[in-house]
């Protein structure tokens, strides 16, 4: 299995990182969780297979995590036709607005190349095939958001999701943005993970990692790193993993890959 952060970033762009998106390979399939900008054309530039594309997973729907499905969509034109079969996993709330936006950009699902799928994403089991089974909690993180959306009398209803891996014997878990209090981790360590990625924005490292460090994970992966642990600061953020964590840990860049 490889896994190869394609962005890093929270939710502006930096210099050295790009929006969050992260690509999992394992045998002839790849799945690709959130697609920031530009995934489809970091996928490109370190050749990736479209051909090998199963199926992304959105962790929710703000533009740093969804921003880049469109042209993901029109460069599935370079993947395998009508034989790949290709689904695109929103939250249940998006799911008809990603399809009309799409067809708004003359991009349907019935007249890309490949048999194009769009479902919606509830807690609970969410994909499986013969490599992978995938499962979605919430994540918490649009809580507040919900709140004031319906007081203002509009439809979005605040789903969020972390996800957990379960593919050559292994656990990886996605942890989506996080409430700053981190509460909802609890129940995606809850059993051990082989690999936990996890994000670097909303929850502080000083908070999280003397916490983290007691839970049954094997190997730490940090992603959508705030401006903070950027250049010199990463430095910091690393003393700070090595300072709290008894396992090892790799604090991603756009293009690290890791093999499990």
């Amino acid at each position: 299995m490889l896994i190869t952060t394609l962005g890093t970033s929270h939710g502006s762009h930096t210099l050295p990182r790009n929006n969050t998106a992260t690509l999992i390979e394992t045998g002839d399939a790849s799945y690709l969780v959130d697609c920031g900008e530009p995934a489809s054309g970091t996928m490109r530039r370190l050749g990736k297979d479209f051909g090998a594309l199963r199926a992304l997973f959105v962790t929710h729907m703000h533009a740093d995590h969804v921003g880049g499905i469109a042209q993901l969509t029109n460069m599935l034109k370079h993947a395998r036709g009508k034989e790949q079969t290709v689904i695109w996993h929103v939250p249940s709330e998006a799911l008809d607005a990603t399809r009309t936006w799409l067809q708004a950009l003359y991009m349907p699902p019935e007249l890309r190349p490949v048999t194009l799928e769009l479902r919606g994403v509830d807690e609970g089991a969410v994909y499986e095939d013969e490599h992978v089974r995938v499962s979605a909690l919430p994540s918490g993180h649009l809580e507040g958001s919900a709140k004031q959306y319906a007081a203002m009398g509009l439809p979005n209803r605040g789903q969020a999701f972390s996800y957990i891996f379960e593919l050559e014997g292994r656990r990886v878990g996605f942890s989506g943005d996080q409430p700053r209090d981190f509460r909802y981790l609890h129940r995606l360590v809850a059993e051990p993970l082989d690999l936990l990625v996890m994000e670097m924005t909303h929850i502080r490292p000083e908070e999280v990692l003397p916490w983290v460090g007691g839970q049954p994970v094997r190997k730490l992966l940090l992603i959508h790193i705030w401006d903070p642990w950027h250049g010199p600061g990463e430095d910091r953020l690393r003393e700070m993993c090595f300072e709290h964590l008894p396992f090892p840990f790799t604090i991603a860049h756009d293009g690290t890959e890791i093999e499990l």
